[in-house]
């Protein structure tokens, strides 16, 4: 009996950066890129499931920032404000993403795989201490051009060869640096942290579906800031008193946390090139987590959350980064 024929395996390899809205984006470790369906199962009494039918498709690009912190790189990593909820992020002109890789091609220097049209879905949550860079995962939501034929070859993704020639990298702007956080007076104008301050700008998004084209369209729906982080310099009683969980500021049912309409700043003591503050406006002390260990530090976490306000009818900013 002869032996099947074995295939060769394609071997492909090698590191890529991500641009979009005239940024580049430089990568800690892989750059995950998944093609997604969403279907619907046709279904018979007497058969059970018979088929499996495309609903829509479109593209997810993840990956951890390698964490240079600059004013650009800020505003490309959290690219929507206040003002944009209510609005689609893809229009109205399509930016296109495009993953370029330093090999591969015909000449081994480099590809690009472009997307038509994409936006940035889910920002990093910044994890700021000395113990970790600055950037966590950033997910990129690509969809096809709705104004190119889905049967022509460039409506979806389009591969070419391309020299890597990107020269944006700085490795001086890589921070990791000690922070503190100030909420109003003392003891609270100057707290540390046992492991640093973690800080999530949530993105809440809507896809708008056509039964001919799937998600025609990805509307910015809210957005929400918050922190948290395990004070080194309070006292239990401190704590206690900054939650306001009794006596006289207590905030009962029906209360807004951020009673005081007090920013909460987490800002770099400038061990680095560059400095980065991080502002939460209008933020108020959620919850908070105490441990009785031996080996154990007695708070686990606070969390503060984040409250919208307007002037005359005006949006005004959730949150604000300033790099120094």
């Amino acid at each position: 009996m002869s032996l099947p024929s074995i295939v060769q395996p394609i071997i492909i390899t090698g590191p890529a950066i991500v641009t979009w809205n005239g940024f580049s984006y430089y990568f800690k470790s892989g750059i995950k890129s998944e093609y997604k369906r969403d279907t619907i199962q046709i279904e018979s009494l007497d058969h059970g499931i018979i088929d499996e039918r495309a609903k829509s498709q479109y593209m997810e690009i993840s990956g951890t920032p390698v964490g240079m912190l600059s004013t650009a790189g800020m505003s490309a990593m959290f690219p929507y404000g206040v003002s944009a909820v209510g609005k689609s992020i893809l229009t109205p002109t399509n930016l296109p993403l495009v993953i370029q890789t330093r090999y591969g091609g015909a000449s081994n220097t480099g590809q690009t795989i472009t997307y038509p049209r994409a936006a940035l879905t889910k920002a990093p949550v910044l994890n700021l201490g000395p113990g970790v860079t600055a950037l966590g995962d950033i997910t990129f939501t690509c969809l096809g051009d709705p104004t190119v034929a889905a049967s022509g070859t460039t409506a979806w993704e389009t591969i070419a060869d391309s020299a890597f020639a990107d020269t944006n990298f700085n490795e001086t702007i890589i921070l990791t640096d000690i922070y503190t956080a100030s909420y109003g007076t003392s003891p609270y104008a100057a707290m540390g942290s046992m492991a640093g301050f973690e800080v999530t700008i949530a993105y809440q998004t809507e896809n708008i579906m056509a039964d001919d084209f799937g998600i025609a369209d990805i509307v910015l729906k809210g957005m929400t800031a918050t922190a948290k982080f395990a004070p080194s310099s309070l006292t239990e009683a401190q704590v206690w008193t900054l939650l306001n969980a009794q006596g006289a500021n207590v905030v009962q049912p029906g209360m807004s946390l951020s009673k005081s309409n007090t920013n909460l700043v987490i800002a770099g003591t400038g061990n680095a090139a560059k400095t980065l503050s991080v502002t939460i406006n209008n933020a108020g002390p959620k919850q908070a987590g105490f441990m009785y260990d031996v080996s154990k530090h007695r708070h686990d976490a606070i969390e503060f959350s984040s409250k919208r306000t307007w002037t005359t009818g005006a949006a005004n900013a959730l949150f604000a980064f300033t790099v120094a």
